[in-house]
Order: C-alpha cells, then structure tokens, then sequence
C-alpha cells in the first residue's frame, strides 16, 4: 500500500474480525501482494455463473498481470479489502473481496467491485464489505461510486426507474447505462448489516450479485501492457 494509506481508520494495519449470519467467523484487511495465491484458490472455487457473471466472459483463469493488478494496490486510487477465513491446520481461505477504483478524470468519483464466494453468499459477508468500502472512500474524499451496468434487463430498467432521482442514471452506448451513487458520510452509514439494504445501493449491487443485473467490470481489469 501506499504511504498516505497509513493515515486512515482503513489503512494498513487495518483488520477486523466478523461474525457472519450463520456463525462462522471472517477477518477483514486490506488486500496485500504475497494475497496472490489465496486470491487465485477463491477465483477457482467461483462456480462458471459467478466467473461470467463478474467478468463478463467464461473465463478460466487469471493471468500473472491481473493478479499484479488486484493485489499490488496502492490503498489509495486502488483499493481493496479481503476477508480471509482463518484455519488451524491448513492454508487460510480468501472467502470475499471488495475495491473501488478511482477515476483519472473524476478523482471524487470511483467504480466500485464486490466479490464473494458461492458458499458465503447469503451471509451478510457482502454488506459488511460495502459497508466498510463506502467508509474506506469517505475518507478518502471518493464521494461517488459509479458502475455501468447491462441495460437491457428488465430488472434494471424497472430498478433504475424506482431510484431516480437518488441515483444517476444515464445511457453509455453499447446496451449499457451508467449509474452513479452517492457515497454516504461515515456517520450515515447503517453499523448494523440490515440497515445497509434499505439503500439504493444496497437494493443495486444486490441485483448484481444475483445476477440479474451485470456490471462491466472496468475495476477488474489491469492496463495494457507497455509494448
């Protein structure tokens, strides 16, 4: 991470550990280079659905490239928390992943990505991570998340229609729209998991991660390599 990311609550030395609605317990930290083995055992327990639908492509594996560009962060324009399932007797288990990714051309605005395994799905493992990314933005003068999202889904027009006007919502081309979400102060921020899902950006990324809505998943890709 980068050396201004120590200054914050969600910083380096950032951990915190959970209890999920069916008792199992999680820690939650920021994500770190040596992370890349764990992040790659998660992506390969991801069943097909999840793969295509936080990629948009079948895809079957992660490059050295990609897995550089969703580790090595610099906690600032980049950042990203995991939530590790701690074991005794074996290797720990990354369960989850959440990051935004700030714009170049909009720095008060970034895309943000939630990731979580099939078997912890349904837990409240999801909310506890937005809920601690929309902080981690706060503080780090993000006031805005935007994602674009599939528009020709039912479910996402009549979803988009029932925001408005408390979401942006606007066209992107290509069968797309764009919508742009306040990021709440920290004092505003429901503590309890429940409280988050009363939100249009709670009620959003809950379509997403049922995938009746996808998002063009723009966070998950690392730049081009230099020729």
């Amino acid at each position: 991470m980068g050396e201004d990311a120590r200054q914050y609550r969600y910083g380096d030395s950032y951990q915190e550990t959970v209890e999920l609605s069916d008792g199992q317990r999680v820690q939650i930290r920021p994500i770190q280079p040596s992370d890349k083995k764990m992040l790659l055992e998660g992506f390969e327990q991801l069943s097909p659905q999840s793969r295509y639908a936080r990629f948009m492509t079948p895809k079957k594996s992660l490059s050295e490239s990609e897995l550089r560009y969703l580790t090595e962060v610099d906690g600032f324009d980049h950042f990203a928390l995991g939530a590790v399932r701690r074991h005794w007797v074996s290797r720990d288990e990354g369960v989850g992943s959440a990051r935004f990714v700030r714009l170049a051309n909009q720095p008060d605005t970034a895309e943000p990505a939630v990731t979580i395994l099939d078997g912890f799905q349904g837990k409240g493992l999801g909310t506890l991570l937005l809920q601690r990314l929309l902080e981690a933005a706060w503080e780090r003068d993000v006031r805005w998340f935007r994602s674009e999202l599939l528009a020709g889904n039912v479910a996402m027009r009549g979803l988009a229609a029932s925001l408005s006007p408390e979401i942006e919502i606007r066209p992107s081309g290509d069968g797309c729209i764009v919508a742009t979400f306040p990021v709440p102060e920290p004092d505003q921020t429901p503590t309890a998991p429940g409280l988050l899902k009363g939100t249009a950006l709670y009620r959003v990324l809950a379509q997403v991660a049922g995938a009746d809505v996808t998002v063009r998943p723009r966070v998950t890709r690392p730049p081009p390599e230099p020729e």
